[in-house]
């Protein structure tokens, strides 16, 4: 016959263990870098501007804000779940401070966003 102290061991060591293997079914894929890096300065146009998770993501919004509006980029995002996701700007930008602006579909469903910065000088 189990005392109540084993049978509350039981019960600890059963939850701890149940919160072990649910933690990373809960977890969404973050951001693991971004190019250019969050927060630098660049010497010219950036050859690109991406993204990269931890785990796939389906980008459904990539935007890059300039000082005179949103940039025009060569592509956009698809429908495939991707890992990193790049895109070159369709021009030059000029000097002056970017935001990226970025939306995606985790795998579990959740809606994720966020934003980094940079700067471009001469």
């Amino acid at each position: 016959m189990m005392t109540i102290r084993t049978r509350n061991t039981l019960r600890s060591a059963l939850a701890a263990l149940l919160l072990a293997v649910a933690a990373p079914l809960l977890a969404h894929e973050g951001e693991m870098g971004h190019v250019p890096e969050d927060g630098s300065t660049v010497q010219g146009t950036p050859e690109e501007i991406g993204i990269h998770f931890d785990g796939a993501m389906r980008i459904t919004q990539f935007d890059v804000i300039g000082p005179r509006g949103r940039v025009s980029l060569e592509d956009q995002p698809g429908n495939d779940p991707t890992e990193e996701y790049h895109v070159r700007p369709a021009g030059d930008l000029e000097p002056g401070r970017y935001e990226v602006r970025w939306r995606g579909l985790a795998r579990d469903g959740h809606m994720m966003s966020g934003t980094f910065r940079f700067t471009v000088e001469d």
